[in-house]
């Protein structure tokens, strides 16, 4: 599976576009089939934890489709490589078609438990909107996110490192490959450490 760094004009680019659709309507048939007693909200809701390029990542890595991708010199393979290489395989199985057969026989098992761990997680793996509701019901006032590029290498999972502060303190530290993943990864850890403490129980109050 060839990467556009590593040919610009023979690649996945244009099945990932396609993917990116057909992956959205075959998660959104397996969740109205599987919950039908949720709201539209709660499955939007999950659904986006489900086709996120976290979760698509981890699938990808789980289904060995790193060692196949062919990336540019001096890349790494991270999460979002491996989340648009399934949306591309998404798409190839879709061509073989043109219905959702063979994607949902593919796909159903893997995202049906994933849909019910999404469920039982009060925050949805959305820890940044989680943690703003939280801070916003103690004190009516927001996070701030700090973020910083540290590794400039496409891929590399720490690139960015991200710091998330509330009334003067940090409550947590995350990295990511990009900064919504790295940020997403400090709310993760002020999330954890604040739901069960005192708002006046500051951890840190230097970066």
């Amino acid at each position: 599976m060839t990467h556009k760094s590593a040919d610009v004009d023979y690649n996945y680019e244009q099945l990932e576009l396609l993917g990116d659709a057909v992956l959205r309507l075959a998660a959104t048939e397996c969740l109205q089939e599987a919950f039908a007693d949720l709201s539209v909200g709660e499955l939007s809701a999950v659904r986006s934890v489900l086709i996120s390029d976290r979760t698509l990542g981890q699938l990808g890595q789980d289904m060995g489709l790193a060692p196949l991708l062919r990336v540019g010199p001096g890349m790494t393979v991270g999460p979002t490589h491996l989340a648009d290489a399934l949306e591309a395989v998404v798409a190839v199985f879709y061509l073989e078609t043109h219905t959702l057969e063979l994607v949902r026989t593919w796909l159903d098992a893997k995202l049906h438990p994933l849909a019910v761990t999404v469920r039982r997680d009060p925050a949805r793996q959305n820890y940044k909107v989680a943690l703003q509701e939280l801070t916003q019901a103690r004190s009516k006032t927001l996070p701030e996110y700090r973020t910083v590029e540290q590794r400039p290498v496409d891929g590399d999972p720490e690139r960015f490192a991200a710091t998330v502060w509330f009334q003067s303190a940090c409550w947590g530290r995350g990295y990511g490959p990009t900064k919504k993943q790295a940020e997403q990864a400090a709310a993760a850890v002020a999330y954890d450490r604040l739901s069960p403490a005192p708002i006046y129980d500051h951890p840190s109050s230097t970066p």
